[in-house]
Order: C-alpha cells, then structure tokens, then sequence
C-alpha cells in the first residue's frame, strides 16, 4: 500500500492535481456562456460531469508533457520533480500523457460532436505552449488561449449558435489572466520588481472589464462575486509588494483565483448557484495547494 500510495502521490504532483478544481469551474462557465446563446438549453448536470472530466485529462495531460519536455532542466533547477526524482519515468510520463488526451477528446465527443474541433484545437494549444514555452516568452498567449478554449469547448457542447460577443468577451478575459500571471512568473528570475507589481495590480482591471459587454439581469450578485475576486486578487498582490518577493506564493494564489474569476463570470451569465460551486472549488484548490503545489 505504501508503494502504492508513493505512486499516486507522484502522478499528483506532475499533473498539478491541486489545481484541477479550476477546470470544473471554467466548464461551468463554458457552459453557461452556451447556456447564454440560446433561449432552449439547458445546463445538464451529465454534461457537466463528462465535460469537466473531459478538460481534466488534458489538463493534466499538459501538465505531464511539460514535466516530460523540461526533464534535463529539472533535473538541475527541481531535481525533486516526479520525473528527475525517478518517481515517474519518463516513458511512463508520455504514455500518461497520451493516454490522459486520448481520453479527453473522446469524452468531448461523447458529451457533444460540436465539442470536438474545439477540444482538438485546445490539445493543440496545450502542446505548442509546452513546446515552446522554454524557446519564447510569446509562448504564454498559447497558455491563455488554452483557458479560453475551454470556455469555446464547453460552450459548444451547448450550442454550435454561440454568441460570440459574450463567448468572445469572456474567453478573452480569462486569457489575458493568465497571460498576466504568466507574464509574472517568467520574471522571477529577472530583478524586475517593478514590472511585476504593474502586471500584477492589472488584473482586477482584466476581470471586471467583461461587465461592460455582459449585462446581468441583476446587479447583487455579480457586486457580491466581483468583491469577493477583486479583494483576493489585491490580497494575493501583496507577495510582490514586499521584500523579498515573493512570486511562487503569488502565482498560486492567482491560480486558486481562476476559480473566482469564474464566479464573477458565472454571475454575468445569471448563474448565482454556478457561482457557488466555483467559490467552493476556490476553497477547494487553496486547500489542495497545501498539499500539492500547482506550479
């Protein structure tokens, strides 16, 4: 059992296991954002259940390929990485990896055939950006649009008559979010500590700036979600405002924060229960980053 155990621990930590409840949440997004297009739909808790473990896979599948692909830089910067520790190997991690994004496209076919040029163009995203990531700083549009195509894959599973002014709104926001968080944790390195409280204090901006497109049909409880966010992402802000910085505490906290960047959204679309859950998935993952680290 121990040996076991020792195993499971080990694929948690290469495919980011903490930072899954952030897939679930931007599902749930996608799928009000198709809920949104058309006045005939409806959010089905099956779909939401096949689609969420659908986006899962190839997260994690992501998170695997880009252990796989930065093996020798690990092997000097993070020798206590799954793979360099020889806890995985690295056969073992590609066979994961294609497995995990075999199973992920099949059940974005199952929960809807409209989901899987999208799902197939969110797996393409999600290699490129490990291939490239070490090779370019541009790299980190391909891991924004990875965020944003789950939004598309899921919305699609809906309807293929999206509207594209919220689709687009929404998709493009939680793209730049991570764009930004990206932006900051490529900096480490750098000494530029002013770039990165700029970067930093523009996030609040890049998410409530959707309420100027997506109108509610009432105002309590996006306020009450926008709140919630914007006072966690300045409260999250605090670690590159001190000295010594501290990035790695800042990053995870703006990755637990997808998840309230998803209430905010959820809460534009009139989807107050959605919302709920997301803000539980936020609790969830800043549990779960105790445990594993997401990064």
């Amino acid at each position: 059992m121990s040996r076991l155990a020792g195993v499971v621990r080990a694929y948690a930590e290469l495919s980011r296991l903490s930072n899954v409840p952030t897939c679930l949440t931007n599902v749930l997004v996608g799928l009000a954002i198709g809920a949104a297009s058309t006045t005939s739909a409806e959010i089905e808790v099956l779909k939401v259940v096949v689609l969420t473990a659908a986006v899962m896979l190839l997260y994690v599948a992501g998170m695997a390929l880009n252990d796989a692909i930065d093996v020798n830089i690990d092997r000097r910067e993070r020798p206590n990485r799954p793979i360099p520790s020889g806890r995985v190997s690295l056969r073992g991690a590609y066979s994961y990896v294609v497995v995990c994004m075999v199973l992920g496209l099949g059940l974005s076919a199952l929960a809807s055939m409209n989901a899987v040029i999208p799902a197939g163009l969110l797996i393409a995203c999600i290699v490129s950006y490990d291939i490239a990531h070490k090779k370019t700083a541009a790299s980190v549009i391909l891991m924004g649009g990875c965020r944003g195509l789950v939004y598309i894959t899921a919305a699609a599973a809906v309807t293929p008559q999206l509207d594209w002014i919220i689709t687009g709104t929404l998709a493009a926001a939680i793209c730049v979010y991570i764009i930004v968080i990206s932006i900051v944790a490529r900096v480490e390195a750098s000494g530029a500590a002013g770039a990165r409280r700029r970067w930093a204090f523009l996030l609040p901006v890049v998410v409530l700036a959707p309420a100027a497109v997506v109108r509610p049909l009432s105002w309590t409880w996006p306020s009450i979600a926008g709140l919630l966010v914007i006072g966690w992402l300045l409260h999250s802000a605090r670690h590159v405002a001190r000295r010594p910085l501290r990035i790695q505490r800042a990053v995870l906290a703006w990755l637990a924060g997808i998840c309230l960047v998803d209430a905010f959204f959820l809460s534009l679309l009139d989807q107050p229960l959605l919302a709920a859950v997301a803000v539980a998935s936020f609790t969830i993952t800043v549990w779960a980053h105790r445990y594993i680290l997401g990064t």
